[in-house]
């Protein structure tokens, strides 16, 4: 960390001068294909110039995150400008062009954040789809905090800073759901689990299906839920299994099949795992099962 004047090549187009002190790091080199989110810069400018504009075009590889401290000024990015004041925070994608700039009259003030791997250009990506790059409310004194973290971890990668970088992109993705009206997990969501219990379900497809990133369903699920998506998933694949041993006379392969496991070794593995026993046990111990078919049986074959 270092204080010093803000910085940027010029390929970056940037125009107006920068004389302001900045607290501000530039950690090693980003890999944009690494497993975690990295920091490529972040820092604290407390008062822009009045000249401050910034353009860049698709070709800049981080998305970014800007928190206005004080000030005004405005953003622009997928070919809509958008009025930013104090107490508001902006985001921009990766390789998509985008401008932003002070107010002449009252200049920002920004702690910002640029970033990029793991699956944060998705991530950023789906929070512009729904819900744009301006967001305020409590979510802003959430991020700041996460960015101020940032600023003062002594280690500017790894698993540290990805899950601080992992947790604002959460808490944006959180207020996009609750301005655009979408509930937590939901009845809807596991009555359709239940309905293509009979499918191999994935995350991704039931995350498409309800409008979520899968990244930030699967985290939402197994926070609402209290359990992974996988595991809730087999859990009821599972009770359905027990239940068509006890009401059917299906064969455990076919079970199995109509349950879309690949094959039925899995599917006892599975399902002995979370019952202790194998399913013709489990069928043999079924007091409905064993009823039906004494109900069954000819008088002369009591």
């Amino acid at each position: 960390m270092r204080h010093n004047y803000y910085a940027d090549d010029l390929q970056n187009n940037i125009v107006g001068t920068c004389p302001h002190e900045v607290f501000y790091i530039a950690p090693q080199e980003v890999e944009p294909n690494n497993l975690y989110i990295q920091v490529n810069r972040a820092g604290i400018a407390l008062h822009t110039p009045a000249d401050f504009l910034i353009t860049r075009d698709d070709t800049y590889p981080y998305s970014m995150i800007h928190c206005v401290l004080y000030g005004k000024g405005s953003v622009s990015t997928r070919g809509h400008a958008h009025p930013v004041s104090a107490r508001q925070a902006f985001v921009l994608s990766s390789n998509e062009g985008h401008m932003y700039s002070s107010d002449p009259k009252d200049p920002m003030g920004v702690v910002w954040v640029e970033y990029a791997g793991g699956n944060s250009a998705q991530l950023t990506s789906h929070i512009l789809d729904l819900g744009g790059p301006v967001y305020d409310g409590p979510v802003f004194t959430e991020i700041v905090n996460l960015m101020t973290s940032i600023l003062y971890q002594a280690r500017q990668e790894g698993p540290g800073i990805s899950q601080l970088l992992y947790g604002i992109l959460m808490a944006l993705c959180r207020q996009v759901d609750v301005d655009s009206g979408k509930r937590p997990v939901n009845h809807e969501i596991l009555k359709y689990i239940d309905e293509n219990i009979d499918h191999r379900l994935t995350l991704a497809e039931v995350s498409q299906v309800f409008g979520y990133h899968p990244a930030y369903f699967s985290s939402l699920f197994s926070k609402t839920v209290g359990v992974t998506f996988s595991k809730y998933l087999m859990g009821r694949k599972i009770s359905h299994a027990c239940y068509l041993l006890e009401t059917t006379d299906w064969s455990v392969d076919r079970i199995a099949r109509e349950l879309g496991f690949c094959d039925i070794s899995h599917f006892i593995q599975r399902f002995k795992a979370l019952k202790g026993i194998t399913p013709m046990a489990y069928r043999g111990a079924s007091l409905l099962y064993q009823k039906k078919h004494t109900a069954r049986r000819p008088d002369n074959a009591r």
